[in-house]
Formats: structure tokens, C-alpha cells, sequence
């Protein structure tokens, strides 16, 4: 029977019954590829999509380059309490007041 890799598609032909990992059964690829594409569109779509470019404009041009939820995550990680409906400053004030401790 012969198998196909779907990451590099090298194909081998072999007795063996091969399952999982990348090896799918070369005669049904068209079958699967279709499932697979699928799957991907299915998982794009519920996807969260994360915030990669700053969100608020600010006088501060530092404060530009990154995101809220970036200065939230920092807060969490320093365990911060914080009104996550406070302004990108006024977290980003809180945030750098916990690298001055």
C-alpha cells in the first residue's frame, strides 16, 4: 500500500498498515485534503483574531507601539489589579510603576 506525508509529500509503498503522525493512505489524499480544508476554513472562522497593531493612539509615542492587551498581560504577570476598562495610559502608568519597585 502506499502512503503519502502530507508535510513533505514523499510517498512509499510498503505491507505495513501506517497510521497517524503526517502518513495518510496516497489513494485517498484527494478525500482527506478536502477534509483538511475544511477543518483549517472551520478553525479560521471561530478563530479569535489577535490584536497585532496598536490599538489607541496616544501622545506618547513608546505607548504607540504596543497594544492594551499587551500592557494587560504584563499586569497579569505582575499580578496587578486593574480596571481592564481603564485607558491604554493610564495602564501603561500602572505597568511602569511596577518596574520602579
Amino acid at each position: 500500500m502506499e502512503y503519502k506525508n502530507k508535510k513533505t509529500g514523499g510517498v512509499i509503498n510498503t505491507p505495513f498498515v501506517i497510521s497517524g503522525g503526517d502518513w495518510i493512505p496516497y489513494n485517498q489524499e484527494p478525500e482527506i485534503k478536502q477534509l483538511e480544508e475544511n477543518n483549517e476554513n472551520h478553525q479560521q472562522e471561530e478563530a479569535p483574531q489577535k490584536n497585532t497593531v496598536a490599538d489607541e493612539k496616544t501622545d506618547n509615542p513608546a505607548l504607540d507601539n504596543i497594544t492594551k492587551s499587551d500592557i494587560m498581560q504584563e499586569l497579569d504577570a505582575f499580578g496587578v489589579k486593574y480596571d481592564k476598562r481603564s485607558n491604554k495610559q493610564v495602564l501603561y502608568d500602572l505597568m511602569m510603576e511596577q518596574g520602579k519597585e
